[in-house]
């Protein structure tokens, strides 16, 4: 069947919730860096794990590619869902929580609905063939201490083949009754203040209004099998995401590109590789260009040789515009094209190169769609993380979290979440583990907190709520409401990059995003997030009210305009300007990298206005240092190109400034990667991330930075470059402090 490409207005509502829970790594109490995420030390880890473990079997997939090549209609096929025959653009992302598994009896992938995907929590529980130490939980039920004995379980499963024991409760069991009394205390507590959006088209549940657990615990029949040692679970439930193809998304996407997943790296087979794409006004992007870009976004942050995650597979679509001979042609033509691609790229041990699958997402019975899912399933079984054992100690929050989110609770303050904690008896994690517990789920992408002043106050339960108040400004303009003066509010912050508060309320007044905001303290907290991420910016001000509060914040990731290059062609720019580069090792810099580095030195350094407009483009910024020096900055490929400009000579340049501008741009870059490594659930804290780009210095040589490195410009008084020209390195030397230099020499005036 051919799917029709008309372009669907509607927007709805693409975040889809299917519990969740979160994944941590671990082999029989040890912490090897490259398999574990984990916010704390191997000892705190090894101590977790005293109190109980079970066998984890995690698995993420995600799906990402340009518009309208069939991301969405994949997912369909793989979470059992009707599939679309009419493309309808995805507004951000979409994550299909718990609603695709891995059969452990056959090793089949499977869609999961309705009961079948109920128990997340419980289900890994029980799969997970738990163990626990004998253990004491204040009951409410009863007022008195229980004392429970560990016991393995049955399960209907092929790691397991233990027998109940006599006289012992199983600690699943154990979990679901202890759970159930100690929650119930907790859930009052979590009464007040606690947030709740619409979610799937239902009326949000406010948590007043539930007086008991019951709402938040497993079914009874589950209970009773569970009790009896005879609950047989035979499907590990795992996580789909679905990219929407815009570039628009940029920012938001690399916000939820984890680490360790499979990434379908998926095009529209029935066109060419290079032929531009009719999706993008911009006329520059093809097949080619989008792949590469995803290739990019998702190794950029593997800094660890020895990790096995992620994988990267290559799937092209609409097959069925081809007969079946120009199928199997261009077949072997993609496999060609993307080795040739990516055969010799640095972590090449990443990439799945044989077979490139060749599907048609509009049949659910596609031998190729078929072939693909035993490849994520093989994929998911290799892993280093599968089977390895998790503390169940953490089961008690991670059921509160889950049913919380089941009820649509978006956020929910730390305060009674810890207080929540406390209730459950033995099973209550310290204010240290709590923390760990909290910065591991966000690491993970599970949940979002950020453990700061300010912002750690909320805890985001729920991650795509944050992508929904996300694109109510940062979207697609085939998204934008209907309503005029809203969408003049978009057209100007595209076009400039600037967005006033007012106007961002303004948007977030909007029918469909009242729930995300009941009241103003989630609209700070918000806000707080947005710029601690830089998606938002406080614009810094050079005059003599740059103390005075700011009524707008300038939005990187949204400018489509690029900077004209117009500046290099004056026959003055080369000798008013020194050059800085920094060169990233080995990969190429995504574009949302160079939105949150650009955001943040925008913070540091204010934007440069001409006309009350900034001079803030896609990828690059000009930024006023002094009255007669500005910085531009320009994000390329693997370049961050930096142009520090004096407008009378280079000889004018203070070697303070420059000296203290690299210092401060360095730190900014480094704080960049490692806020990326630490958000892409992968373990950094052995990463010098300062060993992933070079620097460079030098000047400006027919329209480009010539440059060379450090040593070579400190150790010459000059150098060559390709051109043949000579360099005088005593300029470019200006960006590093002559620290053995005491006092100003007999020349200084």
């Amino acid at each position: 069947m051919t799917k029709d490409r008309s372009i669907s207005k509607d927007n709805p509502t693409n975040m889809q919730q299917d519990e969740q829970l979160p994944e941590t790594y671990e082999n029989d109490g040890v912490n090897p860096d490259h398999l574990l995420t984990f916010a704390g030390t191997a000892e705190d880890f090894s101590k977790l794990l005293t109190t109980g473990t079970y066998e984890s079997f995690e698995n993420r997939v995600f799906l990402c590619g340009s518009c309208a090549c069939g991301k969405s209609t994949l997912a369909s096929v793989l979470i059992g869902s009707p599939i679309p025959l009419t493309w309808k653009s995805t507004d951000g992302l979409v994550i299909h929580f718990g609603r695709n598994g891995i059969n452990l009896e056959t090793f089949e992938m499977v869609p999961l609905q309705g009961e079948g995907r109920g128990q997340n929590v419980l289900t890994k529980v029980v799969i997970g063939k738990p163990t626990r130490e004998t253990s004491t939980c204040f009951s409410s039920d009863t007022n008195l201490d229980q004392h429970i004995s560990p016991s393995p379980m049955e399960t209907d499963n092929p790691y397991s083949s233990r027998q109940p024991i006599k006289k012992e409760a199983s600690y699943s069991t154990r979990v679901s009754q202890s759970t159930e009394a100690c929650l119930t205390e907790s859930l009052n507590l979590l009464e007040t203040n606690t947030i709740t959006s619409e979610r799937k088209k239902t009326t949000s549940i406010s948590l007043p209004k539930m007086k008991k657990i019951e709402a938040y615990a497993v079914h009874d029949d589950i209970l009773n099998e569970v009790k009896s040692g005879q609950y047989k679970m035979k499907i590990a439930p795992s996580d789909l995401v679905d990219f929407g193809g815009q570039r628009s998304y940029d920012m938001t996407h690399q916000l939820f590109v984890q680490h360790g997943g499979t990434f379908v790296v998926m095009f529209d087979g029935s066109r060419d590789f290079h032929e531009p794409l009719r999706e993008y006004t911009t006329g520059d992007i093809s097949n080619e260009s989008i792949v590469r870009h995803w290739v990019n976004s998702i190794l950029t942050y593997c800094v660890d040789d020895s990790a096995v995650m992620p994988k990267i597979l290559f799937a092209a679509t609409h097959s069925d515009h081809l007969s079946e001979d120009m199928q199997m042609k261009m077949k072997t033509k993609f496999g060609k094209k993307v080795f040739e691609m990516f055969g010799a790229h640095e972590r090449n041990k990443h990439f799945v190169f044989d077979p490139i699958f060749f599907i048609n997402g509009t049949d659910k019975d596609d031998q190729e769609i078929q072939n693909l899912k035993n490849q994520l399933v093989s994929i998911a079984r290799n892993q280093p993380s599968w089977g390895l054992r998790r503390p169940m100690i953490w089961v008690p929050l991670e059921l509160l979290i889950t049913n919380m989110k089941k009820d649509n609770v978006n956020f929910v303050l730390k305060t009674h979440l810890a207080e929540a904690n406390k209730m459950n008896g033995d099973l209550a994690l310290s204010e240290k583990q709590l923390d760990e517990f909290l910065l591991t789920q966000h690491a993970l992408g599970k949940i979002m907190y950020f453990n700061q002043p300010e912002l750690n106050n909320f805890i985001i339960l729920y991650p795509p709520a944050l992508v929904n108040i996300l694109r109510s400004f940062i979207t697609d303009d085939i998204f934008w409401p209907e309503d005029d003066i809203l969408r003049n509010i978009l057209r100007r912050m595209t076009d400039t990059g600037k967005i006033y508060r007012t106007d961002l309320l303004k948007i977030w007044q909007q029918k469909r995003f009242n729930n995300h905001f009941p009241d103003d303290d989630i609209k700070k907290f918000v806000i707080q997030v947005l710029v601690h991420l830089d998606v938002l910016v406080l614009p810094k001000r050079y005059s003599a009210n740059s103390d005075t509060q700011v009524d707008y914040f300038l939005v990187p990731c949204t400018v489509k305009h690029r900077m004209p290059m117009s500046f290099l062609d004056d026959k003055s720019f080369s000798n008013r300007t020194i050059s800085l580069v920094y060169r990233l090792q080995k990969s190429s810099i995504p574009s949302a990298l160079s939105f949150k580095l650009i955001g943040a030195i925008s913070g540091i350094w204010p934007i440069k206005e001409m006309n009350d407009c900034p001079l803030l483009y896609h990828s690059s910024a000009v930024l006023c240092v002094d009255g007669q020096t500005e910085l531009r900055i320009i994000v390329e490929d693997k370049r961050v190109i930096i142009y520090l400009i004096h407008e009378l000579s280079k000889h004018f340049i203070s070697p303070n400034i420059a000296a203290s501008i690299q210092e401060c741009l360095t730190f900014t870059l480094e704080a960049v990667l490692t806020f990326y490594l630490s958000s892409i659930g992968k373990s950094y804290r052995k990463t010098n991330v300062s060993n992933l780009f070079q620097i460079e210095i030098g000047e400006i040589c027919d329209r480009s930075p010539c440059v060379v490195s450090i040593s070579k410009a400190v150790n010459a008084s000059n150098w060559v470059c390709d051109k043949g020209i000579h360099h005088d390195t005593k300029c470019s030397r200006l960006w590093f402090f002559n620290k053995a230099q005491k006092e100003c020499p007999s020349s200084c005036t």
